[in-house]
This record gives C-alpha cells, structure tokens and sequence, in this order.
C-alpha cells in the first residue's frame, strides 16, 4: 500500500491531465505526448470483402500504471470482465470525439468513422495495459481495385500514437480475394511540423479464379 500510495503522489498531476484527455471531449493541449501507445492492426475480411480493422493498442508504463491501479479492484493482475466494462466506460468511449485516432480513406474519400466500435477488451500483459478493439469498415470486394488507407495517430500530440516494429499491419488471409499490403508515409497529413504518420494501403479486389 505505501508503494501505491507513494507512486501516486509522485504522478497524480500527470494521471488527472491523462484521465482528462480520455474522459472529457473538450481538452485540447499543445505540449509533448503524455500518452505513447504503439498500435497494431488487421484486416478482417468476411465473405463479401473486408470487414474491418482489429486493433490492438499497447500502453506506455505510466499510464498502464495509472489504468490498473485504478481498476483492478481485486488486485489480482487481470481485468474480469466487469473490470474490462469499467474501463472501456471511463478511459476509453470517449475517443469517439477524436475518432479513436483513426484516420481512413476509401477510395480517396476520406471515410468519418466511427460511430461505434466493438468487442472492446482491456487486458494486463504483465505490466502494461493493452486495449483490443474492432472497427467496422466494410468494403465490398469487386473485379476492380478498391483501396484503403488506413492509420492511427493524434494530430494534438497529445498522445503519440506509433506502430509497432514487428508486423504493425497484417491482412487475414482469404482465398476470395486478391489483396497486397503495403506501408507509406502519409505524407498529405503532416502533423505538428514535422511529422509524417505512417500508415497502410490495402488493395482489394475478387479473385479472378
């Protein structure tokens, strides 16, 4: 308890502006990240095209810290479900007023998510929090290209949204369609000066088979 306590004390103006960011739309802060999380996502396909995009999120110390203190009530190192619940309610729907940072173009129109997302699940790896979720994009698969960029990052720099250096974008394979998948820098979404999110281009087609 004295570990806690002292670890609270040290961090609980850093955790109050972080929880900010995640619980109230209006927050907007020009400073350097508070919030590092390296994503990952994946294709999901259906039997018509694709789906949409599991995404996968892994936490920085802190706010990992942060999260699991304050709601894993039982201590025991693994949000049940009704732990899980409480947390997509009070550090996650939120960013829906920042789209989840997701940034989508179909076809060149840039798509506005989201309004939902589903089977949300906040998880403890050891020490680091990691949220999974889905999100519905469906696209139909026709004879000719459908393309979709896809991407996750703050432009606020609030948080510092990175992917990850092993496998950042897979495409679940499917032997109706063909599909390529490639990584490019973004460079029409140029944020805080300098920066130049990286992002995934799929291209989707049917099988000619």
């Amino acid at each position: 308890m004295v570990v806690k306590d002292s670890f609270v004390v040290r961090n609980i103006g850093g955790i109050l502006l972080i929880c900010a960011f995640f619980l109230f739309p209006a927050i907007r802060i020009s400073c350097h990240p508070h919030v590092f999380i390296e994503n990952k996502f994946t294709f999901v396909f259906d039997e018509t095209g694709l789906d949409g995009i599991r995404v996968t999120w892994i936490f920085d110390e802190m706010f990992s810290a942060s999260v699991i203190m304050d709601y894993d009530d039982n201590g025991n190192n693994i949000f049940e479900r009704n732990e899980s619940k409480a947390v997509e309610e009070g550090a996650f729907s939120n960013l829906i007023n920042y789209n989840y940072f997701m940034h989508i173009n179909v076809n060149n129109r840039r798509k506005k998510i989201i309004t939902s997302v589903k089977d949300f699940k906040a998880e403890i790896s050891g020490s680091t929090l990691v949220y999974t979720f889905f999100v519905p994009l469906h696209v139909k698969a026709v004879s000719k290209d459908q393309v979709i960029k896809a991407g996750s990052y703050d432009k606020s720099y609030f948080c510092c949204v990175f992917n990850a250096e092993v496998d950042p974008f897979v495409a679940e394979k499917s032997e109706r369609f063909e599909c390529s998948l490639r990584v490019i820098e973004d460079k029409e979404n140029v944020y805080w000066v300098t920066i130049i999110p990286k992002v995934a281009v799929l291209h989707l087609r049917l099988n000619d088979e």
